[in-house]
C-alpha cells in the first residue's frame, strides 16, 4: 500500500513540474517538491515494511532493486534542489521513477529460500552504495540531456521556454561534474564492498560474479569520464556525450544482468 501511494505521489510531482515548465509558477515548484518529499517518505516506508514483513533486507529481486533506485532518485532530486535550486531535473527524473515504480508492481518479488540466511554486513553496504552511485550517474546523464537541449536553443537563437527555465550551460556542466564525482565515489565503495562480500560467501560467487563483472565495466567507464573531466579538461560537450554512453552501461548492468543472468 505504501508503494502505491509513493508511485502516485511521484506521478503528481511529474505533473506539477511539467506544468511549471510551461507556466513558471513558484507554487507549482513548491507543490512538486511537496509531492517529491511525500514520495520519498512513502518509498522508504514501503521498503521498511517489506524488510520487517519478510525478515530480510529487500535485495533479492528485481522489484526490490527498482524500489530502492526509485527511492534514491527521489531523495537525490530533493538534495540537489536544496543545493542548486534547479527543479527541472525532476522533469527527467520523475518519469524514470514512475517507470521503475510501475515495473515494481508487475515484477515478481519472490526472494530465494535462503534469503533470510543472507545477512552479511557487506551486502548492507554494497547494495545502498551501488544504488546511490548509479542514481548520481543517472543525474549526470539527465544534466547532459539538458546541456544538449539548452545548447540547441542557443545555436538556433530560440529563446523560448527551455532557454528561460533550464540552467545556463556553465551551471549544467558543473552539475554534471558534481554528479559524476559523487557517483564515482559511492559506486566505488559499493563495488569494493561487493567483492569483500563475495570473498566472505564464496558459495555465492556463481550468482554474484556476473553482476560484479558488469558493475566493474560501469565503474571503469564512469571512472574514466570523471578523471578526464577533472584532470584533463574534457569539454562540456564531450562530457555530455561520454556520460550518455556511460548510461548505456548502467542500463546493461541493471537490465541485462537482471533479466538474463538473475533469471
Amino acid at each position: 500500500m505504501h508503494f502505491d501511494f509513493a508511485l502516485g505521489a511521484a506521478i503528481l510531482a511529474f505533473i506539477h513540474i511539467t506544468l511549471y515548465l510551461f507556466l513558471g509558477s513558484r507554487y507549482l515548484q513548491h507543490l512538486t517538491n511537496l509531492f517529491a518529499v511525500l514520495a520519498f517518505l512513502l518509498f522508504m516506508g514501503s521498503i521498511a515494511t517489506h524488510w520487517k514483513h519478510f525478515g530480510h533486507f529487500p535485495s533479492y529481486s528485481l522489484g526490490d532493486l527498482f524500489a530502492m533506485v526509485s527511492m534514491t532518485l527521489t531523495l537525490i532530486y530533493l538534495i540537489l534542489f536544496m543545493k542548486y535550486r534547479r527543479p527541472l531535473l525532476g522533469l527527467f527524473i520523475f518519469p524514470i521513477v514512475i517507470i521503475l515504480g510501475a515495473l515494481v508492481l508487475v515484477l515478481p518479488s519472490a526472494a530465494p529460500k535462503d534469503a533470510a540466511g543472507i545477512s552479511s554486513i557487506w551486502l548492507l553496504i554494497h547494495l545502498p552504495f551501488t544504488v546511490i552511485g548509479t542514481a548520481f550517474f543517472m543525474f549526470a546523464t539527465v544534466a547532459s540531456i539538458m546541456y544538449f537541449l539548452q545548447e540547441r536553443e542557443l545555436k538556433r537563437k530560440n529563446f523560448g521556454i527551455i532557454f528561460k527555465r533550464f540552467p545556463p550551460l556553465n551551471q549544467i556542466d558543473r552539475l554534471t561534474a558534481v554528479n559524476l564525482i559523487l557517483g564515482f565515489y559511492f559506486f566505488s565503495v559499493g563495488l569494493i564492498s561487493g567483492f569483500v562480500w563475495m570473498i566472505y560467501e564464496p558459495e555465492r560467487i556463481g550468482s554474484i560474479l556476473p553482476k560484479m563483472i558488469f558493475a566493474v565495466i560501469t565503474w571503469v567507464i564512469f571512472g574514466l569520464i570523471t578523471y578526464l573531466k577533472k584532470y584533463r579538461g574534457m569539454t562540456p560537450r564531450s562530457t555530455a556525450y561520454s556520460t550518455l554512453a556511460g548510461f548505456i552501461s548502467v542500463v546493461v548492468t541493471y537490465a541485462g544482468v537482471a533479466f538474463f543472468l538473475m533469471g
